[in-house]
């Protein structure tokens, strides 16, 4: 349904497929004032009671949090907030430990993730800490939220609520994550690591952790700063991760890390580069699983772009790999409802089975994250050369965009990509074992997972292709395999329909 304002123009709309984002100057007061209004219906409609309100570091975050703070108490909410700058998986941490004692918590995270400096938007939570989306959550979850912020309904004042001022939660978090972690105070004394935080609100906390934890830490862009001076905060952008990868050089260091603006989106690398998230993940899993017993495999969850050369290595783990498609909110949705033990997305996205007193949810620490990656190069000194041996194994052409000049004309050329590798002989997927959507369209060629490494064939083969959610005629696609002079080629294969027959142009 388009939805008209009263001269006929289309209404501007902050919702998005995850979450609610838009550039600062897009949308005034009181079309935010509606937007909290929209999302607090909901949130009654739900039988919420209480509101956890946080921020990040951005220049745009304060007026946003002023706004969301007087909506929630004029509608008589109980409101729980912390001023100062923080990561997103802590603001995740401090709603569930709010929810301890209010069960009917939502959360209300004010952020822009990995965007430039001008964009601002909310992430939504609701009980116990489920994160929503389109379709996604208790009522259909942000689609609910979409109706009722383009309703005609109305929303007085309803009571004075109530307004509780957070201390700051680092020193909780940290304990917290270290004791999930198993990790000890100086137990990674000896480990030499840089990580670079692009002055998001994840620097201080994730600084002060790993100094407990005994790593010697060579910070890069460490101070919270909302203008984001080296650029978007996205680790994962081409040639980001260069000058932490200089001073790891410099210094001899063990690791290096990268993370995004709010906290939630990690690279790990070495003096060589940055490390695929699917080889990653296989020293993360061996430290999660050390010394635990299961009655069954543990399931994992992998994006369509985590590599089949990494996915047998997990299943050399004892663990059951599945597919999932792409997207925060219904990746963790997911895995509550399977019972996941953790998930992985090629993107930099790590997500556990977090338990807290009597409580459970699905999603990111950050911190814990890392702190297990750390600790099984610890104890494994040969770690980082092996991992560095496994991803020299696989070729990857990175996502690679192109935009072309109608919806119709980027349908047909995506197709005809497909088309391609069906003529190959490539196994085309569009759902999940168990019929869901995976948001695009998965090929591959001499893979088959259930016998583990001997399964890859020699020149096998992975792809996904998609249509971007919030940009017009635009293709996203990406291919890897084992072999660098086949993947080239079936790069250059799927670039010719692209750009030549379909004339598409390279974005970023």
């Amino acid at each position: 349904m388009v939805v008209l304002n009263v001269v006929g123009e289309k209404m501007k709309d902050p919702i998005k497929v995850y979450d609610a984002r838009w550039e600062v100057n897009e949308f005034n007061d009181k079309e935010v004032e509606r937007l909290f209004e929209a999302a607090l219906a909901y949130a009654m409609l739900c039988d919420i009671d209480t509101i956890t309100l946080t921020r990040d570091a951005r220049l745009g975050c304060a007026r946003i949090m002023e706004i969301g703070m007087n909506t929630a108490l004029r509608l008589g909410f109980r409101v729980f907030i912390c001023t100062d700058s923080i990561s997103t998986p802590l603001s995740y941490f401090t709603t569930l430990k709010t929810t301890l004692n209010f069960p009917g918590t939502m959360g209300l995270t004010i952020t822009a993730s990995h965007n430039p400096m001008q964009y601002i938007g909310i992430k939504f939570t609701m009980p116990t800490v489920q994160a929503i989306g389109l379709d996604c959550g208790p009522l259909g979850g942000l689609t609910k939220i979409k109706e009722i912020y383009h309703s005609n309904q109305k929303f007085n004042d309803i009571a004075n609520g109530e307004l509780y001022l957070m201390d700051h939660p680092t020193g909780e978090y940290i304990n917290f994550s270290m004791k999930a972690a198993n990790v000890e105070k100086g137990e990674l004394n000896g480990l030499t690591v840089v990580i670079d935080t692009l002055n998001g609100s994840a620097g201080p906390e994730l600084f002060k952790a790993l100094s407990i934890a005994g790593a010697k830490t060579i910070p890069l862009k460490l101070v919270p700063n909302g203008y984001f001076p080296a650029g978007s905060p996205n680790p994962t952008s081409k040639s980001k991760m260069n000058q932490a990868l200089e001073i790891a050089n410099k210094y001899n260091a063990d690791v290096v890390i990268g993370v995004d603006g709010d906290g939630d989106r990690i690279v790990f690398g070495d003096r060589k580069g940055i490390l695929s998230a699917g080889f990653v993940t296989i020293p993360i899993l061996k430290t999660l699983l050390a010394g635990q017993k299961f009655s069954q495999h543990p399931k994992i969850l992998y994006d369509p772009k985590v590599n089949p050369l990494a996915l047998a290595e997990w299943r050399e783990l004892n663990v059951t790999p599945i597919l999932f498609r792409n997207g925060h909110s219904q990746i963790k949705n997911y895995m509550r409802k399977i019972l996941a033990l953790a998930a992985a997305e090629e993107s930099g996205h790590y997500y556990h089975k977090i338990e807290m007193g009597n409580l459970e949810i699905a999603g990111e620490n950050s911190l814990l994250t890392i702190l297990l990656f750390l600790a099984a190069v610890k104890n494994q000194p040969n770690l980082m050369r092996e991992l560095r041996e496994k991803e020299n194994q696989v070729f990857t052409t990175g996502e690679f965009n192109y935009q072309f000049s109608s919806d119709n004309i980027r349908d047909d050329a995506m197709n005809a990509v497909i088309e391609n590798f069906k003529v190959d002989g490539a196994d085309i997927r569009t759902e999940t074992d168990d019929g869901i959507d995976l948001q695009g369209v998965c090929v591959n060629k001499g893979v088959n997972l259930e016998v583990g490494n001997e399964s890859l064939e020699k020149k096998w083969y992975s792809g996904y292709f998609r249509i971007a959610t919030n940009e017009k005629g635009v293709v996203r696609s990406y291919l890897s395999t084992g072999d660098f002079l086949f993947g080239k080629e079936l790069e250059k294969q799927a670039r010719n329909i692209l750009q030549d027959k379909f004339h598409g142009k390279v974005i970023d």
